[in-house]
């Protein structure tokens, strides 16, 4: 059973992580440096990115579907590793993801070319 913590951190996820989502993949210029930066140097970083905060909804949507029985508890589990899986790939594509791409500042940084 959850506590009332872990009820309304999951229903806070559920909620908040579309929102971050949604705003991250709309180009209405009201993107940071940071976030312009590297969609435009690592799209394919930011995309896991977006793929682990859709998945990390996933789970909570699993989570609050069980605990108000909407779904039966060995479904749920089954989902959970259904979704848990892609979720480790995902995970060591972003750790792969962020080394690369951190080198890369870096290189970029040191050789003057980070301003430009």
């Amino acid at each position: 059973m959850l506590d009332t913590h872990d009820l309304l951190i999951n229903v806070l996820v559920l909620i908040m992580m579309p929102l971050l989502i949604w705003a991250n993949l709309r180009d209405y210029g009201l993107k940071g440096p940071i976030q312009g930066y590297l969609w435009r140097e690592h799209p394919y970083f930011m995309r896991v990115c977006l793929l682990i905060l859709g998945m990390i909804t996933l789970f909570s949507a699993i989570t609050l579907a069980r605990y108000y029985g909407l779904v039966s508890d060995e479904f749920a589990e089954t989902l959970s590793m259904l979704v848990g899986i892609p979720f480790m790939v995902a995970s060591l594509a972003i750790v792969v993801l962020a080394v690369t791409g951190s080198l890369k500042l870096y290189r970029d940084w040191r050789s003057g070319r980070l301003g430009a």
